[in-house]
């Protein structure tokens, strides 16, 4: 089988690529291994933390830091890739917002986490004024978002000082199927029966806006308008679902990602999938690469768990595997590796010196990963892969965590190693 390029990884450094080159007209396979890390994320993009607009605070950030991913690919490049990104999650029905500054999401704990980019039906503090009354609620019986948490922590806020924070349960009949097993009982099977029942049998979306007049008059704040509920209500695209419930109910509802699975995350990776395949890209899933081979300084193909005797070959490569959630990366005794091609790693000697002595100290191995040169090629043997570039979190010198920057260096490096990609074959 042979392609113009062959993208390795489905999470969203992945698909920023394969978007990219599907686009410009080229034959583009991109190989999965099955969930992506965008299974268990808030599906907001971080750019960098920053008190204000982080783009402002960029020039300094990659003066400090020359080797960093985002020196490597450029202010300008930066911004035309979460542009892109915006586009092809428009056209997709996912609408993305973002302000000129970084705003707060709402964590499943009630805490806020500074982001530049959110699907605009998540619960996000923005400029707008907070409102007086806000409700959190969840579903009886639903383990993975608890209200009374959420509400404790967001009440330490100071731009909630004047807000009062209500709780609720919602209690739906039609749900009582998990009861049998509690530990089944989790967002995507919420959502599985919400998809179903919306589809011309009982109106289970009638019976939720009823509860939550219900739950909003037994409040004790009727004029309570803000509504704030766990990513459950759909599989696919829920900005229709929630807009239907807001037109019954006269309130604003928003959703929080609650703990994994992630439907808003899932979301965002099959919108970005939907996407690459109406560009005309080919999508292997469960397509686990596990080796290379080579033609001096080029890759020539790449195998699968499927047998080597198959090979898919392709003019250029992208590695967007993944760190060690993914298997991008393998931890062993005597230090890291790559596992496809054997790159060049950066890691530390010592076993000890990986992590810090407490949980929320800085942790060296968050910014292990491949090496590459300028224009992201991958390092092996200590010179460049010519056709095989990286992208997203293999990569070395960054920490997502320490630095909020995790989705932004993932769609940048994406898109601009499609870049290079698209300039070599001119």
């Amino acid at each position: 089988m042979k392609f113009d390029s062959i993208v390795i990884g489905g999470g969203m450094a992945g698909l920023s690529a394969a978007l990219r080159l599907a686009e410009a007209g080229q034959k583009t396979l991109l190989m999965a291994s099955g969930q992506s890390a965008l299974h268990f994320s808030s599906g907001s993009v971080d750019l960098l933390e920053s008190e204000g607009d982080p783009r402002t605070a960029l020039p300094a950030f990659m003066a400090a830091n020359p080797e960093h991913p985002y020196s490597k690919v450029g202010l300008a490049h930066i911004a035309a890739s979460l542009d892109d990104l915006q586009r092809h999650c428009a056209a997709q029905g996912l609408p993305l917002f973002r302000q000129e500054r970084n705003h707060q999401r709402l964590t499943p704990i009630g805490t806020l986490k500074a982001t530049w980019i959110s699907p605009d039906t998540c619960a996000c503090v923005t400029d707008a004024p907070a409102p007086d009354a806000i409700l959190l609620a969840t579903l009886e019986g639903f383990r993975d978002f608890h209200p009374e948490l959420a509400a404790a922590n967001l009440a330490t806020h100071a731009r909630f000082a004047h807000c009062r924070i209500l709780t609720g349960e919602i209690r739906l009949p039609q749900l009582a199927e998990f009861s049998r097993n509690p530990h089944e009982f989790r967002s995507a099977d919420i959502a599985r029966l919400f998809d179903k029942q919306g589809n011309g049998q009982h109106d289970l979306l009638t019976d939720l806006a009823r509860e939550i007049s219900r739950m909003v008059q037994e409040s004790g704040e009727p004029r309570c308008r803000h509504l704030v509920l766990p990513a459950c209500l759909s599989l696919g695209l829920v900005g229709p679902r929630l807009a239907e419930l807001e037109l019954r109910t006269g309130c604003i509802i928003k959703e929080v990602a609650t703990m994994p699975p992630s439907l808003i995350g899932m979301r965002m990776q099959e919108a970005l999938k939907r996407r690459f395949m109406a560009l005309g890209g080919t999508f292997l899933t469960s397509e686990r690469v596990l080796g290379a081979r080579y033609d001096g300084d080029r890759v020539i193909g790449v195998h699968s768990q499927n047998g080597d005797d198959q090979l898919f070959e392709a003019d250029n490569f992208v590695l967007a595997s993944g760190s060690f959630f993914s298997r991008g990366l393998e931890s062993r005794l005597r230090g890291i590796r790559e596992p496809i091609f054997n790159a060049d790693v950066l890691s530390l000697p010592e076993r000890d010196a990986w992590a810090g002595r407490r949980l929320f100290d800085h942790h060296p191995f968050m910014g292990f990963g491949v090496k590459t040169d300028d224009k992201l090629r991958v390092l092996r043997g200590g010179k460049p892969l010519a056709n095989l570039y990286g992208a997203g979190s293999v990569l070395a010198h960054y920490d997502p965590i320490k630095e909020g920057s995790g989705s932004g260096v993932a769609v940048a490096t994406g898109w601009q190693a499609a870049g290079h990609i698209l300039s070599s074959a001119q």
